[in-house]
């Protein structure tokens, strides 16, 4: 068996990848968290638009949230395969290092959940949920404006 103190710059990068590993995984929760407040913020204003009798004004809003989002979804693909290469780093160091022998193989021990969905498909719902609500804002806000122009034209 290995001892840990036998192999110092080994570890050393160890350490350094687990390190960039974790910052990257905390990144993403800290992005995700913010994107997640600045749309639930943004629809509930644009829903005060559209509510309150500016329905152009909603759709515009909602077709930039709708980019917005999109920009969310593309963000969130890039970062989860950053943050798998750097999973799959720190397995092979582990390996490299036998630190499956001392019981410290991490990454090795915990591959993924094995759940039936994928963590990183969990994880695309919530973008998703906001881009459903952003379409169905734009649709409640055009179907207004159309209303208003139907009444215009009668009356």
């Amino acid at each position: 068996m290995n001892e840990l103190s036998e192999r110092p710059a080994s570890m050393e990068v160890y350490k350094t990848i687990f390190e960039t590993w974790r910052s990257q995984v905390d990144s993403y929760w800290q992005r995700n968290t913010y994107f997640a407040a600045f749309e639930t913020a943004a629809l509930a204003g644009c829903w005060y638009l559209v509510e309150h009798s500016h329905p152009g004004m909603g759709m515009f809003v909602s077709i930039l949230a709708i980019g917005i989002t999109i920009v969310w979804l593309l963000s969130n693909s890039a970062v989860h395969s950053y943050i798998e290469y750097w999973l799959k780093a720190i397995m092979t160091i582990e390996k490299k290092l036998s630190l499956d022998e001392e019981g410290f193989d991490f990454a090795s021990k915990h591959p993924g959940s094995g759940a039936l969905i994928r963590y990183s498909t969990l994880v695309q719902l919530v973008p998703m949920l906001f881009m459903i609500a952003w379409i169905g804002l734009f649709l409640v806000a055009f179907c207004y404006l159309c209303s208003r122009c139907a009444h215009s034209i009668v009356s």
